[in-house]
Protein backbone atom coordinates (compact mmCIF):
# COMPACT_ATOMS: atom_id res chain seq x y z
CA UNK A 1 0.00 0.00 0.00
CA UNK A 2 1.48 3.61 -0.81
CA UNK A 3 0.70 5.27 2.52
CA UNK A 4 2.67 8.38 1.28
CA UNK A 5 0.56 8.12 -1.70
CA UNK A 6 -2.47 8.18 -0.29
CA UNK A 7 -2.07 10.82 2.33
CA UNK A 8 -0.65 12.92 -0.19
CA UNK A 9 -3.91 12.61 -2.38
CA UNK A 10 -5.50 13.79 1.26
CA UNK A 11 -4.06 16.71 1.05
CA UNK A 12 -3.98 17.98 -2.36
CA UNK A 13 -4.56 21.20 -2.77
CA UNK A 14 -5.34 22.11 0.46
CA UNK A 15 -3.24 25.03 0.84
CA UNK A 16 -3.64 25.80 4.46
CA UNK A 17 -1.31 23.01 5.74
CA UNK A 18 2.87 22.26 4.64
CA UNK A 19 3.42 18.67 5.01
CA UNK A 20 6.48 17.05 6.63
CA UNK A 21 6.99 13.77 6.71
CA UNK A 22 8.57 12.10 9.14
CA UNK A 23 10.18 8.14 9.59
CA UNK A 24 8.56 6.61 12.91
CA UNK A 25 11.51 6.03 15.68
CA UNK A 26 11.23 2.20 16.49
CA UNK A 27 11.93 -0.03 19.32
CA UNK A 28 14.71 -2.90 19.21
CA UNK A 29 11.72 -5.21 17.70
CA UNK A 30 11.49 -2.59 14.29
CA UNK A 31 7.83 -1.85 16.32
CA UNK A 32 6.60 1.67 15.83
CA UNK A 33 6.98 4.23 19.22
CA UNK A 34 4.32 6.76 18.14
CA UNK A 35 4.91 8.69 21.42
CA UNK A 36 8.93 9.16 21.19
CA UNK A 37 7.42 10.43 17.59
CA UNK A 38 5.64 12.71 18.77
CA UNK A 39 8.40 13.82 21.16
CA UNK A 40 10.87 13.95 18.36
CA UNK A 41 8.66 15.73 16.27
CA UNK A 42 7.71 18.64 19.09
CA UNK A 43 11.49 19.05 19.83
CA UNK A 44 12.37 19.82 16.42
CA UNK A 45 9.55 22.39 16.07
CA UNK A 46 9.89 23.68 19.59
CA UNK A 47 12.79 26.36 18.35
CA UNK A 48 10.33 27.89 15.70
CA UNK A 49 7.35 30.25 15.89
CA UNK A 50 4.72 27.76 15.26
CA UNK A 51 2.29 28.22 17.58
CA UNK A 52 0.40 24.77 17.12
CA UNK A 53 1.31 21.50 15.00
CA UNK A 54 -0.97 19.23 12.98
CA UNK A 55 0.38 15.35 13.79
CA UNK A 56 -1.63 13.19 11.64
CA UNK A 57 -1.70 9.93 10.91
CA UNK A 58 -1.23 7.87 7.27
CA UNK A 59 -4.56 6.63 8.14
CA UNK A 60 -6.61 10.01 8.27
CA UNK A 61 -9.01 10.54 5.89
CA UNK A 62 -10.83 13.69 5.46
CA UNK A 63 -14.58 13.67 5.95
CA UNK A 64 -17.29 15.68 4.07
CA UNK A 65 -17.25 17.84 7.35
CA UNK A 66 -13.86 19.39 6.73
CA UNK A 67 -13.55 23.26 5.40
CA UNK A 68 -10.61 25.13 5.79
CA UNK A 69 -12.65 27.77 7.78
CA UNK A 70 -14.06 25.73 10.20
CA UNK A 71 -10.89 24.11 10.74
CA UNK A 72 -9.05 27.91 11.31
CA UNK A 73 -12.38 28.92 13.30
CA UNK A 74 -11.81 25.86 15.99
CA UNK A 75 -7.80 26.73 15.89
CA UNK A 76 -9.31 30.15 17.38
CA UNK A 77 -11.83 29.03 19.83
CA UNK A 78 -9.47 25.94 21.00
CA UNK A 79 -6.75 29.17 21.76
CA UNK A 80 -9.02 31.16 23.25
CA UNK A 81 -9.72 28.36 25.78
CA UNK A 82 -6.42 27.44 26.40
CA UNK A 83 -6.28 24.18 24.60
CA UNK A 84 -3.55 21.59 24.90
CA UNK A 85 -4.82 19.93 21.99
CA UNK A 86 -7.42 19.30 19.47
CA UNK A 87 -8.36 16.55 17.77
CA UNK A 88 -10.11 16.46 14.35
CA UNK A 89 -11.48 12.84 15.55
CA UNK A 90 -11.51 10.38 18.28
CA UNK A 91 -12.11 6.54 18.23
CA UNK A 92 -14.31 6.29 21.75
CA UNK A 93 -13.91 8.69 24.21
CA UNK A 94 -14.77 9.29 28.62
CA UNK A 95 -17.19 12.29 29.36
CA UNK A 96 -17.52 14.98 27.09
CA UNK A 97 -18.90 18.56 27.55
CA UNK A 98 -19.91 21.00 24.19
CA UNK A 99 -18.59 24.16 24.78
CA UNK A 100 -19.46 25.92 20.89
CA UNK A 101 -21.11 24.90 18.24
CA UNK A 102 -17.96 23.02 16.62
CA UNK A 103 -15.80 22.08 20.04
CA UNK A 104 -16.24 19.58 22.70
CA UNK A 105 -14.13 19.63 25.58
CA UNK A 106 -13.01 15.77 26.60
CA UNK A 107 -12.44 14.42 29.67
CA UNK A 108 -10.18 11.36 27.51
CA UNK A 109 -9.82 9.60 24.28
CA UNK A 110 -8.17 5.94 23.08
CA UNK A 111 -6.77 7.49 19.55
CA UNK A 112 -6.76 9.91 17.04
CA UNK A 113 -6.19 10.72 13.21
CA UNK A 114 -5.38 14.21 13.17
CA UNK A 115 -4.20 16.24 16.35
CA UNK A 116 -3.03 19.45 16.42
CA UNK A 117 -1.32 19.65 19.59
CA UNK A 118 -0.65 23.96 20.60
CA UNK A 119 2.56 25.26 21.84
CA UNK A 120 1.86 25.54 25.55
CA UNK A 121 1.42 21.78 25.92
CA UNK A 122 5.01 21.22 23.83
CA UNK A 123 7.54 21.50 26.92
CA UNK A 124 4.80 18.96 28.69
CA UNK A 125 5.31 16.69 25.82
CA UNK A 126 8.72 16.32 25.76
CA UNK A 127 9.42 16.50 29.76
CA UNK A 128 6.56 13.00 30.06
CA UNK A 129 7.93 9.68 29.61
CA UNK A 130 4.60 7.92 28.58
CA UNK A 131 1.59 9.48 26.27
CA UNK A 132 0.29 12.33 28.64
CA UNK A 133 -2.87 12.97 25.89
CA UNK A 134 -5.06 11.26 27.93
CA UNK A 135 -4.02 13.50 31.30
CA UNK A 136 -4.40 17.03 29.51
CA UNK A 137 -6.35 19.32 31.24
CA UNK A 138 -7.16 21.02 27.98
CA UNK A 139 -7.98 18.47 25.64
CA UNK A 140 -11.30 19.34 22.91
CA UNK A 141 -12.11 17.61 19.79
CA UNK A 142 -13.79 19.00 16.69
CA UNK A 143 -17.55 17.65 15.95
CA UNK A 144 -18.75 16.49 13.53
CA UNK A 145 -15.62 15.01 12.99
CA UNK A 146 -13.38 16.15 10.41
CA UNK A 147 -11.22 13.20 9.91
CA UNK A 148 -11.73 10.01 9.48
CA UNK A 149 -9.97 6.53 9.76
CA UNK A 150 -9.10 4.84 6.65
CA UNK A 151 -7.89 0.64 6.75
CA UNK A 152 -6.92 -2.13 4.01
CA UNK A 153 -10.19 -3.96 3.04
CA UNK A 154 -10.68 -7.24 4.54
CA UNK A 155 -10.44 -8.51 7.95
CA UNK A 156 -6.43 -9.44 9.90
CA UNK A 157 -4.44 -7.41 6.88
CA UNK A 158 -1.08 -6.41 7.37
CA UNK A 159 -0.19 -2.66 6.82
CA UNK A 160 2.06 -3.51 4.15
CA UNK A 161 -0.96 -4.63 2.16
CA UNK A 162 -1.13 -3.62 -1.48
CA UNK A 163 -5.03 -4.42 -0.68
CA UNK A 164 -7.05 -0.25 -1.32
CA UNK A 165 -8.20 1.33 1.96
CA UNK A 166 -11.54 1.91 3.19
CA UNK A 167 -13.01 4.12 4.93
CA UNK A 168 -14.51 3.17 8.37
CA UNK A 169 -16.85 6.03 9.94
CA UNK A 170 -16.64 6.35 13.11
CA UNK A 171 -20.07 5.49 13.94
CA UNK A 172 -19.48 4.27 17.71
CA UNK A 173 -18.10 8.00 18.91
CA UNK A 174 -20.45 9.60 16.78
CA UNK A 175 -23.26 7.75 18.59
CA UNK A 176 -21.55 8.39 22.26
CA UNK A 177 -21.78 12.29 21.10
CA UNK A 178 -25.26 12.18 19.84
CA UNK A 179 -26.25 10.15 22.56
CA UNK A 180 -24.93 13.38 25.15
CA UNK A 181 -26.50 15.58 23.01
CA UNK A 182 -29.91 14.51 23.25
CA UNK A 183 -29.14 14.40 27.14
CA UNK A 184 -28.31 17.31 27.50
CA UNK A 185 -31.15 18.74 25.10
CA UNK A 186 -33.60 16.81 27.74
CA UNK A 187 -32.03 18.59 31.13
CA UNK A 188 -31.95 22.26 29.81
CA UNK A 189 -35.32 22.20 28.38
CA UNK A 190 -36.25 21.18 32.13
CA UNK A 191 -34.54 23.71 33.56
CA UNK A 192 -35.85 26.04 31.46
CA UNK A 193 -39.26 25.38 31.77
CA UNK A 194 -39.43 23.74 35.68
CA UNK A 195 -36.47 24.96 37.42
CA UNK A 196 -38.76 27.87 39.74
CA UNK A 197 -40.91 24.95 40.83
CA UNK A 198 -39.22 24.34 43.87
CA UNK A 199 -38.81 25.57 47.45
CA UNK A 200 -37.87 24.31 50.58
CA UNK A 201 -41.74 24.56 51.38
CA UNK A 202 -42.26 21.10 49.06
CA UNK A 203 -39.92 19.11 51.29
CA UNK A 204 -40.23 20.07 54.29
CA UNK A 205 -42.47 17.43 55.90
CA UNK A 206 -40.74 14.72 53.87
CA UNK A 207 -39.76 10.75 55.02
CA UNK A 208 -38.30 8.60 52.66
CA UNK A 209 -39.23 4.85 52.98
CA UNK A 210 -35.63 3.16 53.77
CA UNK A 211 -35.22 -0.64 53.49
CA UNK A 212 -31.71 -1.53 54.47
CA UNK A 213 -30.24 -4.93 53.45
CA UNK A 214 -28.87 -7.17 56.10
CA UNK A 215 -28.12 -10.91 57.30
CA UNK A 216 -28.72 -11.51 60.65
CA UNK A 217 -25.62 -13.18 61.24
CA UNK A 218 -23.92 -9.55 60.57
CA UNK A 219 -24.82 -8.08 63.78
CA UNK A 220 -21.54 -5.78 63.52
CA UNK A 221 -23.01 -4.27 60.08
CA UNK A 222 -26.34 -3.87 61.90
CA UNK A 223 -24.75 -2.16 64.49
CA UNK A 224 -23.01 -0.13 62.11
CA UNK A 225 -25.87 1.27 59.76
CA UNK A 226 -28.18 1.70 62.70
CA UNK A 227 -25.92 4.16 63.90
CA UNK A 228 -25.69 6.09 60.47
CA UNK A 229 -29.49 6.44 60.58
CA UNK A 230 -29.71 7.23 64.28
CA UNK A 231 -31.74 10.77 64.83
CA UNK A 232 -31.86 10.83 60.87
CA UNK A 233 -35.73 11.40 60.62
CA UNK A 234 -35.97 12.34 57.29
CA UNK A 235 -35.88 8.15 56.76
CA UNK A 236 -38.68 5.70 57.63
CA UNK A 237 -36.00 3.16 57.52
CA UNK A 238 -37.10 -1.16 57.77
CA UNK A 239 -34.57 -3.61 58.10
CA UNK A 240 -34.50 -6.40 55.28
CA UNK A 241 -33.09 -9.50 55.70
CA UNK A 242 -31.07 -10.31 52.82
CA UNK A 243 -32.13 -13.46 49.93
CA UNK A 244 -29.38 -15.98 50.72
CA UNK A 245 -28.02 -17.48 47.32
CA UNK A 246 -24.67 -19.86 46.51
CA UNK A 247 -23.65 -16.58 44.42
CA UNK A 248 -23.65 -14.02 46.25
CA UNK A 249 -24.41 -11.51 43.92
CA UNK A 250 -27.31 -12.60 42.99
CA UNK A 251 -28.81 -12.80 46.68
CA UNK A 252 -28.24 -9.35 46.45
CA UNK A 253 -30.46 -9.21 43.23
CA UNK A 254 -33.45 -11.16 44.86
CA UNK A 255 -33.40 -8.82 47.72
CA UNK A 256 -33.62 -5.86 45.85
CA UNK A 257 -36.25 -7.67 44.17
CA UNK A 258 -38.02 -8.49 47.09
CA UNK A 259 -38.34 -4.80 47.96
CA UNK A 260 -38.94 -3.40 44.95
CA UNK A 261 -42.26 -5.71 45.99
CA UNK A 262 -42.46 -4.54 48.95
CA UNK A 263 -42.71 -0.60 47.40
CA UNK A 264 -45.32 -1.33 45.00
CA UNK A 265 -47.55 -3.16 47.84
CA UNK A 266 -46.80 0.08 49.82
CA UNK A 267 -47.93 2.39 46.98
CA UNK A 268 -44.40 4.02 47.43
CA UNK A 269 -43.66 6.62 45.30
CA UNK A 270 -39.34 6.74 45.59
CA UNK A 271 -37.58 4.69 47.96
CA UNK A 272 -34.09 4.40 49.19
CA UNK A 273 -32.20 0.81 49.04
CA UNK A 274 -29.25 0.69 51.25
CA UNK A 275 -26.82 -2.19 52.06
CA UNK A 276 -25.29 -2.53 55.37
CA UNK A 277 -21.83 -1.07 54.49
CA UNK A 278 -23.07 2.86 53.70
CA UNK A 279 -21.74 5.11 55.64
CA UNK A 280 -22.64 8.86 55.44
CA UNK A 281 -19.90 11.53 53.88
CA UNK A 282 -19.72 15.09 55.42
CA UNK A 283 -21.28 16.60 52.56
CA UNK A 284 -24.50 15.01 53.50
CA UNK A 285 -27.49 17.06 55.00
CA UNK A 286 -31.30 15.84 54.99
CA UNK A 287 -32.03 19.40 53.05
CA UNK A 288 -29.68 18.49 50.49
CA UNK A 289 -30.54 15.00 49.92
CA UNK A 290 -34.26 16.17 49.97
CA UNK A 291 -34.12 18.86 47.67
CA UNK A 292 -32.30 16.78 44.83
CA UNK A 293 -34.23 13.66 45.16
CA UNK A 294 -37.06 16.14 44.27
CA UNK A 295 -35.34 17.92 41.67
CA UNK A 296 -34.71 14.38 40.21
CA UNK A 297 -38.05 13.77 40.36
CA UNK A 298 -39.43 16.37 38.34
CA UNK A 299 -36.33 15.49 35.85
CA UNK A 300 -38.25 12.23 35.40
CA UNK A 301 -35.47 10.15 37.27
CA UNK A 302 -35.44 6.64 37.53
CA UNK A 303 -32.29 6.03 39.93
CA UNK A 304 -30.05 8.76 41.99
CA UNK A 305 -26.95 7.39 43.50
CA UNK A 306 -25.66 8.88 46.57
CA UNK A 307 -21.83 7.81 46.09
CA UNK A 308 -20.18 5.63 43.58
CA UNK A 309 -16.66 4.12 43.38
CA UNK A 310 -16.68 4.05 39.46
CA UNK A 311 -17.79 5.42 36.43
CA UNK A 312 -17.05 5.62 32.99
CA UNK A 313 -19.41 8.98 31.53
CA UNK A 314 -21.24 11.62 33.43
CA UNK A 315 -22.80 14.73 31.95
CA UNK A 316 -23.41 17.87 34.81
CA UNK A 317 -26.91 18.49 35.05
CA UNK A 318 -27.13 20.64 37.88
CA UNK A 319 -24.40 22.24 40.32
CA UNK A 320 -24.77 18.65 42.77
CA UNK A 321 -26.32 16.22 40.56
CA UNK A 322 -24.57 14.74 37.38
CA UNK A 323 -26.28 11.76 34.64
CA UNK A 324 -23.81 8.99 34.44
CA UNK A 325 -23.83 5.77 32.33
CA UNK A 326 -21.98 2.88 33.47
CA UNK A 327 -21.68 3.36 37.03
CA UNK A 328 -20.39 0.79 39.85
CA UNK A 329 -21.55 0.63 43.81
CA UNK A 330 -24.93 0.69 44.96
CA UNK A 331 -25.01 0.76 48.95
CA UNK A 332 -27.21 3.89 49.12
CA UNK A 333 -29.29 3.90 45.56
CA UNK A 334 -32.63 6.14 45.25
CA UNK A 335 -35.31 4.26 43.19
CA UNK A 336 -38.05 6.14 41.46
CA UNK A 337 -41.71 4.08 41.22
CA UNK A 338 -41.31 4.30 37.07
CA UNK A 339 -38.65 2.00 37.58
CA UNK A 340 -40.54 -0.39 39.81
CA UNK A 341 -41.75 -2.71 37.62
CA UNK A 342 -39.06 -2.75 34.89
CA UNK A 343 -37.00 -3.83 37.74
CA UNK A 344 -38.86 -7.30 38.42
CA UNK A 345 -40.03 -7.39 34.31
CA UNK A 346 -35.54 -7.52 33.82
CA UNK A 347 -34.41 -11.11 33.26
CA UNK A 348 -31.41 -11.90 34.95
CA UNK A 349 -29.20 -15.08 35.86
CA UNK A 350 -26.58 -16.53 38.10
CA UNK A 351 -23.96 -14.42 36.53
CA UNK A 352 -26.15 -11.26 37.14
CA UNK A 353 -24.44 -8.05 38.98
CA UNK A 354 -26.58 -5.49 40.59
CA UNK A 355 -24.98 -1.99 39.98
CA UNK A 356 -23.77 -3.55 35.93
CA UNK A 357 -27.79 -3.89 35.72
CA UNK A 358 -29.08 -1.33 37.01
CA UNK A 359 -26.42 0.98 34.67
CA UNK A 360 -27.61 -1.10 31.72
CA UNK A 361 -31.18 -0.61 32.18
CA UNK A 362 -32.20 2.56 33.10
CA UNK A 363 -31.13 5.22 31.47
CA UNK A 364 -32.16 7.78 33.42
CA UNK A 365 -29.64 8.04 36.29
CA UNK A 366 -27.54 10.21 38.31
CA UNK A 367 -25.46 10.76 41.16
CA UNK A 368 -24.90 13.24 43.75
CA UNK A 369 -21.96 15.43 43.63
CA UNK A 370 -20.06 15.70 45.93
CA UNK A 371 -20.60 11.91 47.19
CA UNK A 372 -23.30 11.87 50.01
CA UNK A 373 -22.33 7.76 50.94
CA UNK A 374 -19.35 5.35 50.26
CA UNK A 375 -18.90 2.10 51.42
CA UNK A 376 -17.14 1.43 55.22
CA UNK A 377 -14.51 -1.30 54.75
CA UNK A 378 -15.37 -4.24 56.95
CA UNK A 379 -12.66 -6.50 55.62
CA UNK A 380 -15.17 -8.82 53.52
CA UNK A 381 -18.05 -9.33 51.06
CA UNK A 382 -20.99 -11.08 51.24
CA UNK A 383 -21.96 -9.83 47.74
CA UNK A 384 -18.54 -10.79 46.01
CA UNK A 385 -14.73 -11.91 46.18
CA UNK A 386 -12.68 -9.40 46.51
CA UNK A 387 -14.73 -6.54 47.54
CA UNK A 388 -13.98 -4.66 50.35
CA UNK A 389 -10.90 -6.57 50.74
CA UNK A 390 -8.45 -4.42 50.30
CA UNK A 391 -9.25 -1.34 52.57
CA UNK A 392 -7.25 1.04 50.38
CA UNK A 393 -8.31 -0.06 47.48
CA UNK A 394 -11.82 0.54 48.34
CA UNK A 395 -11.54 4.24 49.35
CA UNK A 396 -9.01 4.93 46.64
CA UNK A 397 -12.15 3.87 44.15
CA UNK A 398 -14.64 6.70 45.76
CA UNK A 399 -11.66 8.55 45.93
CA UNK A 400 -10.99 8.20 42.38
CA UNK A 401 -14.30 8.15 40.79
CA UNK A 402 -15.36 11.49 43.15
CA UNK A 403 -12.49 13.29 41.44
CA UNK A 404 -13.30 12.28 37.92
CA UNK A 405 -16.69 13.93 38.60
CA UNK A 406 -15.07 17.00 40.04
CA UNK A 407 -12.68 17.11 36.90
CA UNK A 408 -15.70 17.13 34.55
CA UNK A 409 -17.48 19.97 36.79
CA UNK A 410 -14.36 22.25 36.94
CA UNK A 411 -14.25 21.55 33.39
CA UNK A 412 -17.48 23.38 32.91
CA UNK A 413 -16.96 25.61 34.80
CA UNK A 414 -13.73 26.73 32.82
CA UNK A 415 -14.79 25.77 29.69
CA UNK A 416 -18.64 26.88 29.45
CA UNK A 417 -19.79 28.75 32.74
CA UNK A 418 -16.87 30.94 32.01
CA UNK A 419 -18.30 32.02 28.11
CA UNK A 420 -14.97 32.22 26.81
CA UNK A 421 -15.79 32.08 23.42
Amino acid sequence: MDFKGNILKEFNGKEEFALNFVEPITDENKISDLWKTIQQIVQNVISTNADYILICKDSHQFTANYSTDNLLECIRQAEKLGADILCGDVTSFGSAIRVSNNIFWVENFSESQFTIIFRPFFEDILLADKNIFSIANGQFFIYPFISNLTEPKGTGLKSDTNEARVKRPSFNASEQVELIERISAFYKSFSIENADALNEENYDNVIIPTYIINLPERTERLEHIKGQFAGKDEFNIQIIEACKNPVGAVGLWETVRKIIKLAIENGDDVIIICEDDHEFTSDYSRSFLLKNIMEAYLQQAEMLLGGICGLIKALPITNNRAWIGYSHCTQFTILYKPVFQKILDEPYNNNVVADILLSKMVINKMVFFPFISVQKYFGYSDVSKGNNDDKEMLIRNFTRANAQLKRIYEAKAAYVDSNLI
